[in-house]
């Protein structure tokens, strides 16, 4: 579900589980900020293309990331603001709460109805509830910028474009990145790749059916994982070597 353009004055039912638009919804918690921080435009009216509060935001994503240890980069430890909470006059949001009924199917559930005036009100609040509820910050390991994750998330990189790039993003490049250094320093992972690009090739020449594939790529990276955590419990070369011969027979076996 895309993020929809924003019309203010704007009423948000935040329940325990999402937030409503209107009729449009549930939203996940950080929906918003996500989509503003990688670029989707959420309303016309933002001065200076939202920079300054894209800044904003992103201070008090540092603020609170700043104290989740291991998602902060070790030349960033002890830069953090957590003051920046403490004034009232700079960190707060203007919006009209009620307690009211949104309809679900075929019955209703008690919301916070909110009526935000401006972008940055609705956004600071959704980022608040976004932490809330376990979407803690997180620091790209790219391009050094904060972003919010969902529970569970393991990614290390944001979505945004990435540092030199007009269209990849933080995450891809990133990815891509820890996939060659794999291929680079494990050999486990040269051998897979060698065994994928054969089997591969079947199929492309008709002499391997799209389901045997599958079926051998899910038996292969298991048999390359358990290879991996066996390598890493390993010291003698001659133990290790004979592992990784033993990958590769499996691998390429007929």
């Amino acid at each position: 579900m895309g993020f929809p353009k924003l019309t203010f004055p704007l009423t948000v039912d935040f329940s325990s589980a999402g937030y409503w638009i209107g009729d449009t919804g549930p939203y996940k918690y950080g929906a918003a900020v996500t989509a503003f921080f990688i670029g989707d435009v959420l309303t016309e009216h933002v001065a200076n293309d939202g920079i300054p509060l894209m800044q904003e935001l992103e201070r008090y994503l540092r603020a609170f990331g700043g104290h989740l240890q291991p998602y902060v980069r070790e030349e960033d430890n002890g830069s953090v603001a957590p003051q920046v909470f403490l004034d009232p006059g700079a960190a707060h949001a203007n919006c009209d709460l009620c307690f009211a009924f949104h309809p679900i199917e075929e019955a209703s559930i008690i919301v916070e109805r909110c009526t935000f005036s401006s972008l940055r009100d609705f956004l600071y609040v959704e980022l608040g509830k976004a932490i809330l509820h376990g979407n803690a910050p997180r620091q790209c390991r790219l391009c050094g910028r904060w972003f919010l994750h969902e529970q569970g998330d393991r990614s290390i990189y944001c979505e945004r474009v990435a540092p030199g790039e007009e269209i990849k993003t933080c995450r891809e490049v990133g990815a891509r990145a820890v996939f060659e250094n794999k291929l680079q320093s494990e050999e486990t992972w040269r051998i897979y790749k060698r065994a994928y690009k054969k089997y591969y090739a079947r199929v492309m020449k008709g002499n391997m059916s799209r389901e045997d594939f599958n079926a051998w790529v899910k038996k292969a990276a298991a048999k390359r994982d358990t290879a991996i955590l066996l390598l890493e419990s390993t010291k003698g070369a001659e133990e290790r070597a004979t592992l990784v011969e033993k990958l590769r027979e499996e691998l390429n076996r007929a």
